[in-house]
């Protein structure tokens, strides 16, 4: 029976920077309310984390607007610490419209828009941390079991060495592939990488071998495949699971790395350099079921808003062992913000 690693009495820790956003979803006609809550792979990774069990901190420098009192809402509701994001006039909150739709066939699908409706005026994107906040920062938290980030920058950077230096666990999870000095720095910092195979599209061709301890890349509705730094078996699939009601599929990937996290991450880079492939095969497994479960719900991270955690491993058990559920859990939970006729402008 596969279930989740349970976490101990003293949480572990994980730190993350990158691309913490307010999301937007819109499901169905304009009347149905927009629902709001914390976005983007950094943030969902770590507000999940903390469902899971961790202390999740997550590093940022957004702006003084309403939708950053809307993230610093929905991160306290799931008991995400904020005391490494700083608000400032020249910081940024991003804000992207997650739209559910169905194609012809009558088949979810989703978009992601980063413009006003109406207007077509580009809604806030990304900032990172600025360099000169890093010691501040590293002074307020000394160490961390996991540190994750999803975009490239110095901070970045200099946030990951000194987390590697104190023994963390290092996981890279890149949007797309950049040929430069800085890509190519984290990857000799980092411990996992994980990317999507629409996204970088020529990974095995750019490096025909692992350079990498752990390598990841999902593969969409085919699964995932893995291959281990000094191996030269090269990649190996490991199967997905498919539910007969969907939804919303975007956040699985998120689900996915939290998952692995959760199971390789616990003790940092200690936990990581003693797993087995079992070990390994297993956390990806279980990231694999959590990412399929959520894609029965609305939103990225729908799961947290629609069930206890207790319950939680209950179906991932049923899942990996290829049982059928006919009872999912109805949204009850009160935590999520909806508006309705929401004016995108009354955010910025």
């Amino acid at each position: 029976m596969t279930k989740l690693k349970k976490t101990s009495k003293n949480k572990p820790v994980c730190l993350g920077t990158g691309l913490v956003a307010l999301d937007v979803i819109l499901n169905g006609s304009p009347s149905t309310p927009a629902k709001l809550c914390v976005g983007g792979s950094c943030g969902n990774i770590l507000s999940i984390l903390s469902y899971l069990g961790w202390e999740s901190k997550p590093i940022a420098r957004l702006s003084k607007t309403v939708a950053t009192k809307n993230i610093l809402k929905d991160f306290s509701n799931f008991e995400v610490s904020t005391n490494l994001i700083s608000k400032e006039d020249d910081g940024s909150t991003p804000i992207i419209i997650h739209r559910i739709l169905k194609d012809k066939e009558g088949k979810p699908k989703h978009r992601f828009e980063f413009r006003v409706p109406g207007t077509n005026t580009w809604l806030p994107s990304y900032k990172p941390v600025l360099s000169s906040a890093v010691e501040s920062i590293t002074k307020k938290q000394i160490k961390a079991n996991v540190f994750y980030f999803d975009r490239v920058s110095r901070s970045t950077i200099d946030l990951a060495k000194f987390y590697k230096k104190n023994g963390a666990l290092i996981i890279f999870e890149p949007s797309s592939y950049k040929d430069d000095k800085q890509f190519q720095e984290c990857l000799r910092i980092v411990d996992i990488i994980k990317f999507s195979s629409d996204r970088i599209t020529n990974y095995s061709d750019l490096f025909p071998k692992s350079i990498v301890p752990l390598e990841i890349e999902t593969l969409g509705s085919e699964g995932l495949q893995y291959r281990r730094k000094g191996n030269n078996k090269g990649w190996k699939k490991i199967a997905p699971f498919t539910l007969n009601t969907i939804i919303d599929t975007a956040g699985a990937g998120d689900w996915c790395t939290a998952g692995i996290i959760n199971e390789l991450g616990q003790n940092g880079i200690k936990s990581f350099s003693s797993a087995t492939v079992k070990d390994i095969e297993k956390a990806l497994t279980i990231g694999q079921a959590l990412g399929a479960l959520n894609c029965i719900y609305d939103g990225a991270r729908g799961i947290m808003y629609n069930m206890e955690y207790s319950m939680l491993n209950n179906l991932i058990s049923k899942i990996t062992s290829n049982k059928d559920f006919s009872k999912i859990p109805v949204q009850t939970n009160s935590k999520i913000v909806t508006i309705k006729n929401l004016e995108i402008e009354t955010l910025l």
